[in-house]
């Protein structure tokens, strides 16, 4: 694919909709918010394929392509592009930034600085957490160096991909929001993810930042999960999982109970 590398001409933002719900935490529970997926939105093979083309340009980019490059690389005119952009923003398939279409995050790639720096021999890129840096690793089925912090704070760590495998430094990745909850706010669910030496390191940043207790998974669990989500992302035709195809996905890799039904 050949992009060109102009900013997206994005529409004026639209009239401001009603205000969405608040969401209050007490005692650490969590409470729906108006922001779930739009299930009347419905995302067309066409819009797949649209979500595809702009994760593989970014692949190859380092950032998102313009409208123009890939109505182009598709064939399409740039409105029908747009429309598609909104329709996956809308279905949670992808994040736009507000009041417009132009992609702030495509997972696992993140389009602006993020919690991870995922360095490939000749390039890098951003993610906003370990498990979406995993899949970067994972979609583009290369060795990586990942360079994050322990649990957002000053002390660095640095993750190893090789030869397809995350080397298992015994570093556990705590989650602390819930699955159901991660599109709420996605980017700061994102950040809620972090590596921690020790079982007893996350609970102890928890108490410190006021985050409730999460699900803990190994290194090597959270390859197996980003692997199995995002590994074709790139080698296959992109398609969205269905909310039964997610919590299969998750049996699959005995991630089961409250916290990973994803509503």
């Amino acid at each position: 694919m050949t992009f060109d590398t102009k900013d997206y001409d994005c529409p004026p933002p639209s009239p401001a909709g009603p205000a969405e719900a608040q969401c209050d935490r007490v005692s650490h529970e969590w409470s729906r918010c108006g922001t779930s997926r739009d299930l009347s939105m419905k995302i067309t093979r066409a819009d797949e394929d649209v979500r595809g083309a702009l994760t593989q340009a970014i692949a190859d980019l380092g950032h998102a392509p313009s409208t123009e490059s890939l109505a182009r690389e598709l064939g399409r005119n740039v409105p029908e592009v747009i429309g598609a952009l909104q329709r996956l923003g809308a279905a949670h398939c992808l994040l736009l930034h507000p009041g417009t279409s132009r992609p702030w995050v495509v997972h696992p790639f993140a389009l602006s600085p993020g919690s991870c720096w995922v360095q490939m021999n000749d390039r890098g890129y951003w993610a906003n957490c370990l498990y979406c840096a995993c899949g970067i690793a994972a979609a583009l089925e290369c060795d990586a160096t990942i360079h994050t912090r322990y649990g957002g704070e000053a002390q660095p760590v640095i993750y190893q991909v090789s030869n397809g495998e995350l080397q298992d430094t015994g570093d556990i990745f705590h989650l602390s929001t819930p699955a159901a909850h991660w599109w709420d706010n996605v980017i700061f669910a994102c950040s809620s993810f972090q590596p921690f030496r020790t079982d007893s390191d996350a609970r102890s940043w928890c108490r410190r930042h006021d985050f409730p207790e999460g699900a803990v998974i190994s290194l090597p669990r959270l390859w197996r999960l980003a692997s199995d989500w995002y590994g074709s992302y790139l080698s296959q035709r992109w398609r969205t999982r269905s909310a039964d195809q997610v919590q299969e996905l998750f049996r699959r890799h005995e991630l089961i109970g409250p916290f990973w039904n994803s509503g």
